[in-house]
């Protein structure tokens, strides 16, 4: 039971962080000890040989001076030997306690130079049990710390892993709580952020299901009408199907097409299609296009299309997408706006806007008319597909540049403006 336990354990991801980081610190404290425990022992002996060096020093001298030998001091030997094995240093642990030597040949004879070291002993003794039991107690507290912050990492990693859970049964409104402000509570952030575009993605998935099921309905319910009401002539007035009969149907049945047909152009652009052959487009060029394809349009409709031009700049698109995205605005300015209007298409550098004189749209519906299928209630049995503001914003955002509506000059009708970037580059701060 345990060692399936410790199993477990072993499989946490912080615990065996916790494991690695404790292996490492007890590496580096054994090696830090030992050092330490080795650079205080050799210093320890190079003041022992230092001392009887210096009392070698003053042997010499008074052998060569014809005086006796110095009286040691406590602990300390003095003397002539016969004896010429152990020249040099060396230690005789035989003795009732450690003694270090230092023997050496001289004119006079041989001197042997001798000092107690059991209090150096001693003291190694006392630093080598302090540092041992310091080590013990640091690996014990690291060892308890790095349990304790696993267990910690181990449940904040817990909560989102159960919140991805929740996520995952379908719970998109759960969010994951996590308090401070580490790797996870950014990790959670992010999470919550992605399950709050998934859900809202989710709602706007059903809301364009229900406009498309309320947009078709109506032309289906006229093609069927269309085909009943011939075949009940064909059958029951044996009336022969007209020309008027089938381009009605036939009229319905585009009207289908094209609501599908413009879902799947949205559909391209949202999914960045086309962008790897992008090229520098001139503004100034597509205003000209604008001006020569619409302005007999717009005339013709009893409004006018006024050209306000002011330096523009050069972008980084697609020319026909973006042919696309101005038609669009001015479309919906000609299809809302008000009779005998003037649309006034603006562009200042890398600024583009398209004025009209209508009634506008009110602020608290203005992100919902940039959802596809959406249209004003007042407008929904329009000629619309509630498409086309859809997919200005989706361009635009696959060139890296944003719509924005607001109010026509002087708060009467609407303003549509969008920010591109010069050849790719954010020009804001120029």
């Amino acid at each position: 039971m345990f060692l399936k336990r410790l199993s477990g354990l072993y499989r946490l991801s912080a615990f065996r962080q916790a494991l690695i980081l404790l292996a490492l610190f007890s590496a580096i404290s054994v090696i830090a000890w030992g050092g330490t425990y080795w650079l205080i022992w050799s210093e320890m002996g190079r003041v022992v040989d230092t001392r009887l060096t210096e009392r070698m020093e003053l042997a010499v001298s008074a052998l060569a001076a014809g005086e006796p030998l110095p009286r040691p001091e406590d602990g300390e030997s003095i003397q002539l030997t016969e004896d010429t094995s152990r020249l040099g240093f060396w230690t005789d642990p035989l003795q009732g306690a450690e003694t270090r030597y230092f023997q050496q040949q001289t004119p006079h004879g041989i001197v042997l130079v001798g000092e107690n070291t059991e209090r150096y002993e001693e003291m190694r003794h006392i630093v080598s049990t302090g540092m041992q039991l310091s080590l013990v107690g640091s690996l014990i507290a690291a060892g308890i710390a790095a349990v304790l912050m696993a267990g910690r990492a181990q449940r904040r990693l817990n909560v989102i892993t159960k919140g991805l859970v929740d996520v995952a049964q379908g719970q998109l409104d759960r969010r994951i709580s996590l308090n401070g402000d580490d790797d996870l509570s950014l990790v959670a952030g992010r999470i919550n952020l992605t399950t709050a575009r998934l859900e809202q993605a989710i709602a706007d998935m059903r809301v364009q299901s229900s406009n498309i099921a309320h947009d078709l309905r109506t032309p289906l319910a006229r093609l069927r009408a269309e085909v009943e009401t011939s075949l009940n002539a064909l059958i029951d007035k044996d009336r022969a199907v007209t020309e008027d009969d089938l381009g009605a149907a036939l009229e319905q049945i585009d009207q289908i097409n094209e609501t599908f047909d413009a879902l799947l152009r949205l559909s391209r652009i949202e999914s960045g299609a086309g962008r790897s052959g992008f090229t520098p487009v001139l503004l100034a060029e597509l205003i000209d296009r604008v001006q020569d394809t619409y302005a007999p349009v717009v005339e013709t409709a009893g409004q006018h299309l006024k050209i306000d031009a002011e330096d523009p700049a050069s972008v980084h698109g697609d020319s026909d997408l973006l042919m696309q995205l101005v038609a669009n605005l001015v479309q919906n300015a000609l299809r809302y706006g008000a009779l005998g209007q003037t649309i006034t298409l603006r562009c200042h550098k890398t600024l583009l806007s398209v004025y009209d004189e209508g009634p506008g749209i009110p602020f608290e519906e203005r992100e919902r008319v940039l959802q596809p299928l959406y249209q004003r209630q007042t407008h929904r049995q329009g000629d619309g597909f509630g498409l086309g503001l859809s997919l200005v914003r989706a361009i635009a955002e696959l060139h890296g540049a944003e719509l924005s509506l607001a109010d026509g000059p002087n708060g009467h009708g609407l303003t549509a403006t969008v920010r591109f970037q010069a050849n790719g580059q954010d020009v804001s701060s120029t």
